[in-house]
C-alpha cells in the first residue's frame, strides 16, 4: 500500500466514487422528482379538473368536507357504491376519508383500502384534502411505476460498479505507466555504485520525472568531479610527501650506514626535509579546513592602507637582495573592510612570494588598493606575463609553472589555494589576468557593512 502507482490508483478511484456519487445523487432525484411530478399530472388529468375545481370550490364555500357526497354523486365525477367501475373518494390531509362512492371506506385511512392514485387538493398553496381513486387495473399501473423506480435505481448501480472497476482499471494502468520512469531510475541507482559515479541516466517520461532525472544527472557529474579532485589530491599528496620522505630516508640511511659521516652538515639535510614536511601538512590542513569553511576567522575592522604597508614593510628586505623595485600605493578615502587581519596579511605574502619568484631581476612588483564604489580592490602585480595555460591552474592545488618546479625553488604547491579559500572566506573574489607586459592578480573585497 505504500506504493506510489497504488496510491494513485486508488487516489482515482475516490475521485471517480465522488463524482459519480453526486451524478447518482443529482440523477436518483430528478428522476424521482420529475417521475412524482408526472404522475401527479398524470392523476390529476384522468380525475379531471372540474371534479378537482368543484371540490375545491366546496371546501373554500363550506370550510370543511361535511357533505361532500354531494359532489361526489354529480354526473361524471364518480360511480356508485358497488358499480364496477372506477371508486373516488375524498380524505383529510392526515389520509382520513370523509366521503366515497364506497361508503364502507368512510373513516379509514386512504392507505387501507389498497393501492389507489391520488393527487392533492390545493386551496392558496396549502393542502386541503386528497382525492384519490382506485380502479381495477390500478394495482397493475402501480406496479409499472414501482417498477420503473426501481429499474432506475438498478440501472445506478449498475453504472455505479460498471464505473467503479473501469475506473479502477484505468487508474491502475495509468498510475503504472506513471510511475514506471521513476521505477526504471531507481532500478538504475539501486546499481549506482562508487565505481560508476559520474554515469548519466535516460531523461524520459513527465516533466518532473525528467526533472529528477536531469537533478541526478548533474548531482552524479558533481559528485564524479569531487571525486576526480580527491584522487587526483591523493596522488598529489603522495607525490609530495614521497620526495622528502625519499630524501630524509636517504640521508639517514647513509649515515647509518656509515657511507655520509654524522655531522652537522648532513644532519641539516635532514632536519630541512623535516620542516619541509612540517609546512606541507600544516598547508593541508589549512586548505581543508579553508575549503571546508571552518578556517576560524578573527574579523575586525581593517584599513586597506595599513594593510599594504604592512605587507610591502615585510617584503622590502627581500626584493632588494634580489634586485627588484617594490612599491605600495592606497588610494586616499578608502573604506574599511572587515576580515582577520593575520589571514589577509597571509594572502598578501603569499601574491608577493610568488611574485618574487617569478619576476627577474631588475623587475618591478606593485600592491596597490583603490576603491571600487561598494568595496576595495587590492592588485599584486610584477613585471612578466604569464601563457593562459598557466593562468588557468594557477589556483590548483600542488600545481606549479614549468620553471617553479624546482623543490628547492617552490613552496608546497597550496598556496595560491590557500590564498583564493582565504579571500572565499571573507566574501570576496581574486583572479589573476595579463596586461601590459605584466601578470596582475586581483582582489575584491566588500567594504565593511
Amino acid at each position: 500500500m505504500n506504493r506510489l502507482w497504488v496510491r494513485l490508483a486508488l487516489a482515482f478511484l475516490v475521485v471517480t466514487w465522488a463524482v459519480l456519487g453526486v451524478v447518482a445523487l443529482v440523477v436518483y432525484s430528478s428522476v424521482q422528482s420529475s417521475f412524482r411530478q408526472y404522475v401527479n399530472e398524470r392523476d390529476a388529468a384522468l380525475f379531471g379538473q372540474p371534479l378537482i375545481d368543484d371540490l375545491v370550490n366546496y371546501y373554500a364555500t363550506t370550510g370543511s368536507w361535511t357533505g361532500v357526497d354531494t359532489v361526489l354523486g354529480q354526473p361524471g365525477h364518480g360511480r356508485s357504491a358497488g358499480g364496477r367501475g372506477p371508486q373516488t373518494y375524498v380524505a383529510e390531509p392526515d389520509g382520513a376519508i370523509v366521503a366515497a362512492t364506497d361508503t364502507t371506506w368512510v373513516g379509514q385511512s386512504f392507505e387501507a383500502i389498497g393501492p389507489s392514485r391520488t393527487t392533492s387538493l390545493l386551496l392558496d398553496g396549502r393542502r386541503i384534502g386528497i382525492l384519490g381513486q382506485q380502479t381495477p387495473g390500478f394495482q397493475a399501473l402501480d406496479e409499472a411505476e414501482h417498477n420503473f423506480t426501481a429499474q432506475v435505481n438498478q440501472g445506478l448501480l449498475y453504472a455505479g460498479i460498471a464505473t467503479t472497476l473501469l475506473a479502477l482499471g484505468l487508474g491502475i494502468l495509468l498510475s503504472f505507466n506513471l510511475t514506471q520512469p521513476l521505477r526504471q531510475l531507481a532500478g538504475r541507482l539501486a546499481l549506482w555504485t562508487p565505481a560508476t559515479v559520474g554515469e548519466q541516466v535516460p531523461v524520459e517520461g513527465s516533466a518532473e520525472v525528467r526533472q529528477l532525472a536531469e537533478e541526478f544527472n548533474a548531482m552524479s557529474q558533481r559528485l564524479a568531479a569531487a571525486e576526480q579532485v580527491r584522487q587526483q589530491m591523493a596522488a598529489d599528496v603522495a607525490h609530495e610527501l614521497r620526495t622528502p620522505v625519499t630524501v630524509l630516508r636517504g640521508h639517514l640511511e647513509a649515515m647509518l650506514d656509515g657511507v655520509y659521516p654524522l655531522d652537522v652538515e648532513h644532519v641539516a639535510v635532514a632536519y630541512e626535509q623535516t620542516l619541509h614536511l612540517s609546512r606541507l601538512v600544516d598547508d593541508l590542513r589549512l586548505l581543508t579546513q579553508a575549503e571546508a569553511g571552518r578556517l576560524p576567522l578573527k574579523l575586525e575592522a581593517l584599513a586597506p592602507g595599513d594593510l599594504v604597508a604592512q605587507s610591502i614593510a615585510r617584503f622590502e628586505p627581500l626584493a632588494q637582495d634580489a634586485g627588484i623595485a617594490l612599491r605600495g600605493e592606497a588610494a586616499a578615502g578608502l573604506p574599511s573592510i572587515e576580515g582577520d587581519r593575520a589571514r589577509l596579511l597571509q594572502v598578501f605574502d603569499n601574491l608577493l612570494t610568488n611574485a618574487l619568484r617569478h619576476t627577474a631581476a631588475e623587475g618591478a612588483i606593485a600592491l596597490t588598493a583603490t576603491n571600487t564604489g561598494g568595496g576595495v580592490r587590492f592588485v599584486v602585480a610584477n613585471t612578466g606575463v604569464i601563457d593562459a595555460e598557466t593562468a588557468a591552474h594557477l589556483f590548483d592545488r600542488f600545481w606549479r609553472a614549468d620553471d617553479a618546479r624546482v623543490r628547492d625553488a617552490g613552496g608546497s604547491g597550496l598556496g595560491l589555494a590557500i590564498t583564493r579559500q582565504i579571500v572565499l572566506l571573507h566574501g570576496g573574489a581574486i583572479r589573476v589576468e595579463p596586461a601590459d607586459g605584466e601578470t596582475r592578480f586581483v582582489i575584491d573585497l566588500p567594504a565593511r557593512g
